[in-house]
């Protein structure tokens, strides 16, 4: 027997002609699945999980081949180009974008081993800051049979114009154009999207030819374009490596700016979306006070200085207002004789939403007071400028904001400017994509106003769009809503069917927070969804309990409350009272720093639930470290969710029945049995069930 790992025709000429020979018999062996192969680096480094970098480069010089991934991981430690980090100490935000590294692979997800037992531990790697491995040489052994081989793939066109003054005129639009796509004409855009491909194919491989041949100018450009592309595709590790990249590119800067020092000379403007692309990234990572300072850094060199004091702030808003308002008079510039002044004014309106987003996140008066002069300062830059989609994703922006913060009229006042400056949407691939935001924000609207089956209506119709943009992030955003509508309206076949779209779409990427709001989607549906099965529960608490430290869900309570909420009505099933407490606790310090957003007020709800079933219990003594609790206490929290969700009347009458139940309690009156699924869940003719060792029932792995 004879095995090569070369093709046959580099053979000498005697084993070419032997195995031409009838006593030859040639057995191909097939290469090695990417998972396959990631999977054994993982062993061979004694990880769990490595950099998105080191994937693709192994990827492409491995060929599926297990003893080249061997060989090279092998390589890698010898040279000392790889840095391990402990997974299980817990993460803190970091001052510095230059020491964000491990964070950056904490954020993105990774496959650990059900069996897995809590004292072991667990790493991951991450490349040494500097090191670019596309410059890596290959180690000796694999220099003769290295080859590359790439085939760059393809794929493949009259808009009318109306004016929507009302939601009916506007929907009635989107259904017209919508009713018009065909496969032969397609009418909602004129390009299709090639974004993922233009980044592999081109944008990366440019990236790679400039740094060889010292091009450092183009590099860096390149790096700003293929960093933006890889957050346009939600792959927000990709754009970090890219970013850091560009750091080492643009070399270190003194802290004061007169002794600058940069390798690469750039323009304010460059520097200012290299600012802007890193307080994406670190806001997605969960580094909020990085991306605060350099969303602020960003402004400072986009001529628009946001204030970092309280005084500041009401100094500002009162130049917003009155600049505003004197703005008006003169007529708006015209873009395509400005095109730098338009790229300003949009790298404005984008820092400036990260800045109330990022604020939003915190609820406190002097946090709230920073987004309300970010969302004027956002809405007054997209005004500056005649360029209708931005404004319309500007008013989508502020519509959502308003409503996160309970205040109801600004809310719907800015989602009917939405409609209304939306005439010529359909115009760009800008344009469509605004019309698919509103689309979402209308079906988020309907959803919180009750309106459920008109929210899966709109629901559809965006998803629809967004699937046509391939715009994963918005896509998700989509399907949250329309699980949530579906939810509420008991329709949990068709709650199934939005999950596994879901998981279709976000399992393949590296996206923390979306796996956490899919996995509390799923503890809904085990709890209420009359025995449906999306991910078994294992799975759930198992990725919880590796993520809930990180950075990215730490800043996230909104979504954190509903899942510890969550997991507590689980466990009280089963008398499990020291896990209920466990998770009931969390749940406590979680609620007053949560909002009126859909995500606030469905964990609110799930807490009540917990607080209502915890005051039903308190007089059997189950509960060891809760202190007991009066229930005029209790009513407290109802009167709290009542002034803080005014925006979210969905859940009102499912808390006033709640609120009763408490009230009937304390008159030692029966409370009524939750219409829950919290017994034994019949599952495919089984009885699933949960008890001390559920870590190791139904905990298949499904995010690797």
């Amino acid at each position: 027997m004879v095995m090569t790992l070369t093709p046959t025709f580099t053979l000498c000429g005697w084993a070419q002609h032997f195995l031409q020979s009838s006593q030859a018999i040639l057995v191909p062996i097939s290469k090695l699945a990417a998972t396959s192969l990631l999977r054994m680096a993982c062993w061979e480094l004694g990880v769990v999980s490595i950099p998105q970098e080191l994937q693709i480069y192994l990827h492409h010089r491995c060929f599926g081949n297990p003893l080249y991934c061997e060989v090279l991981c092998q390589d890698l430690l010898s040279k000392d180009i790889l840095l391990f980090h402990d997974l299980q100490k817990e993460e803190e935000e970091n001052s510095k974008w230059e020491t964000l590294s491990a964070s950056a692979v904490k954020s993105s997800m990774y496959s650990i081993s059900p069996a897995s037992s809590e004292d072991q531990e667990l790493y991951v790697c991450t490349v040494k800051d500097g090191i670019n491995l596309d410059t890596v040489p290959l180690p000796p052994l694999l220099k003769e049979s290295f080859q590359f081989q790439t085939k760059p793939s393809r794929s493949q066109e009259a808009f009318s114009s109306e004016h929507c003054r009302t939601e009916e005129e506007f929907l009635n639009q989107v259904n017209r154009k919508l009713a018009q796509t065909s496969p032969k004409k397609d009418l909602l855009t004129t390009k299709p999207c090639h974004c993922e491909e233009i980044l592999k194919l081109v944008l990366s491989p440019l990236t790679q030819h400039c740094m060889v041949i010292g091009e450092t100018n183009c590099a860096f450009y390149y790096l700003l374009e293929a960093a933006a592309a890889s957050l346009d595709l939600s792959d927000n590790y990709m754009a970090f490596s890219y970013l850091r990249k560009a750091s080492s590119v643009l070399g270190q800067a003194s802290a004061f700016s007169f002794l600058k020092k940069r390798k690469v000379k750039i323009c304010q403007f460059e520097e200012a979306t290299f600012c802007c692309l890193r307080s994406e990234v670190c806001f997605n990572m969960g580094q909020i006070t990085l991306a605060k300072k350099l969303a602020r850094q960003a402004l400072q060199l986009l001529k628009r200085s946001f204030p970092s004091t309280w005084f500041g702030v009401l100094f500002q808003t009162f130049l917003e207002k009155y600049w505003h308002s004197c703005s008006l008079i003169q007529p708006p510039d015209n873009p395509s004789e400005n095109k730098k002044k338009l790229a300003v004014l949009q790298q404005r309106v984008h820092a400036l939403s990260l800045l109330w987003q990022l604020y939003n996140l915190e609820a406190t008066a002097n946090s709230h007071r920073f987004a309300c002069l970010a969302t004027l300062m956002q809405k007054n830059s997209a005004e500056e400028f005649a360029n209708e989609a931005q404004v319309v994703s500007t008013y989508v922006d502020l519509s959502q904001f308003s409503q996160s913060m309970g205040d109801r009229d600004k809310w719907l006042h800015c989602e009917q400017m939405a409609i209304q400056k939306s005439s010529l949407c359909w115009f760009s691939r800008e344009g469509l994509l605004a019309t698919a935001q509103l689309m979402q924000a209308l079906a988020y609207t309907k959803l919180c106003l009750g309106h459920l089956d008109f929210s899966i209506k709109l629901g559809f119709q965006a998803l629809e769009i967004c699937r046509h943009l391939k715009k994963p992030a918005l896509e998700n955003l989509v399907l949250s809503v329309l699980f949530r509508s579906a939810f509420l309206e008991k329709k949990f076949d068709l709650c199934v069917h939005v999950l596994e779209s879901q998981w279709a779409l976000i399992s393949q990427g590296h996206d923390v927070l979306s796996l956490a709001c899919f996995y509390s989607a799923c503890l809904d549906l085990l709890l209420y969804g009359k025995g449906l099965l999306c991910r078994p529960f294992g799975e759930c608490l198992h990725f919880i309990q590796h993520y809930e430290h990180s950075c990215v869900l730490t800043s996230q309570s909104n979504v954190m409350l509903g899942v510890h909420s969550s997991l507590a009505m689980w466990f009280a099933q089963d008398s499990q009272w020291d896990l209920f407490e466990h998770h009931f606790s969390k749940a406590c310090q979680l609620v007053k720093r949560t909002n009126a957003s859909l995500f606030g007020s469905h964990g609110f709800v799930r807490f009540l639930e917990c607080h209502v079933l915890m005051l039903q219990k308190m007089p059997a003594g189950v509960f060891m470290h809760i202190p007991p609790e009066t229930y005029s206490q209790a009513l407290k929290y109802f009167k709290e969710f009542f002034s803080r969700c005014v925006t979210c009347p969905v859940y009102h009458q499912r808390v006033s029945e709640l609120k009763a139940s408490v009230m009937r309690c304390g008159k030692r009156e029966s409370i009524r049995p939750y219409d829950t699924c919290l017994t034994r869940i019949w599952i495919e003719g089984e009885f699933l069930e949960e008890n001390k060792s559920y870590e190791r029932n139904l905990g298949t792995q499904r995010f690797d």
